[in-house]
């Protein structure tokens, strides 16, 4: 792991402050950025291009444990350890892993720009966060002599507020308060999927987590249509008290807030795209721009105008 993955202690001071790595040669554009937001948790923010096939030897040590959650913006990598095991990162996929100490190498397609958002974690910050019991129960038992690493699970990746505010080039003028939170709400999202605390509803089942998958897909299939609860049941087949019941296990939130956060995520990639306040606003189904402004506003903390065009 080399030195903007590692999380490190930090300082009041370098809290709003966003250490950046930057190469640009002919045929290769690297840009890696770490927020260290406390002692052993660090965001880090990647866009790796390419004309060629891109190789990296990395090298990552520590007397700890390190959770990594890698989200997968764009394009694809793979990381290859040196006894051949190998780690792939994907587009709109969510990956988890535990690493400690070892080495081997990245690879990047060539001619495809790969963007990656990772959340990194020591197992010191964790077992304040969450407690030593599910700690251990998330990183299981310690990677053997031979392991570099253990991935822990490979998902689509959630709608979810804020992931969306830290794929925005303009993360970096908000304040650290507000990166922090968002940091740390991002880091508490993806806890309670991977080991739910004691005492919350009991873990969505495997045959539920597939029929939240098909209702995610029928509503991100239809964001530009007016959507609620009683049609989604008509059409899939399902009573309302499973559907919220699904979306409560998983998301703790009720299918209607998920379908907003789904909605703004994709208006800021619209946005981001290029296209019009309106443009977006009707993809999303908004038939009043304005209503469409009041409602991203309050999601985001900032205007459709302000991200329009951001690269």
């Amino acid at each position: 792991m080399n030195n903007l993955s590692r999380p490190t202690l930090t300082t009041a001071q370098h809290l709003t402050e966003w250490v950046s790595h930057k190469c640009d040669l002919p045929h290769r554009h690297t840009l890696i950025e770490r927020l260290d937001c406390e002692a052993g948790f660090s965001v880090v923010r990647s866009k790796i291009s390419s004309g060629r096939v891109l190789r990296e030897v990395c090298q990552h040590e520590g007397n700890e444990r390190t959770l990594v959650i890698t989200f997968g913006l764009s394009g694809q990598s793979e990381f290859l350890d040196r006894t051949g095991n190998r780690l792939h990162f994907s587009a709109n996929q969510t990956t988890v892993s535990v690493f400690q100490e070892g080495g081997g190498e990245r690879r990047y397609a060539a001619d495809k720009q790969t963007q990656q958002l990772r959340l990194v974690v020591s197992e010191s910050a964790l077992r304040r966060y969450i407690g030593p019991q599910r700690c251990d129960q998330l990183l299981g038992k310690p990677l053997r002599h031979n392991e570099s690493f253990r991935q822990l699970s490979h998902v689509n990746s959630r709608a979810s507020q804020h992931l969306s505010f830290y794929k925005h080039p303009w993360v970096g003028e908000q304040d650290g308060l507000r990166q922090r939170i968002h940091a740390l709400s991002l880091l508490g999202e993806q806890l309670n999927l991977l080991t739910p605390a004691e005492g919350q509803k009991e873990r969505i089942i495997g045959r539920d987590v597939d029929l939240l998958e098909r209702i995610e897909a029928y509503m991100r299939a239809r964001l530009d249509q007016p959507l609620n609860n009683a049609y989604l049941c008509a059409k899939l087949g399902i009573s309302e008290y499973k559907l919220k019941g699904c979306f409560r296990q998983a998301y703790d939130t009720s299918p209607a807030q998920h379908l907003l956060a789904m909605r703004m995520q994709r208006a800021q990639e619209l946005l981001a795209a290029g296209y019009r306040v309106s443009e977006s606003a009707y993809q999303v189904g908004y038939q009043h721009p304005n209503n469409f402004t009041a409602a991203f506003t309050k999601f985001f903390g900032c205007t459709p105008k302000s991200v329009r065009g951001a690269h």
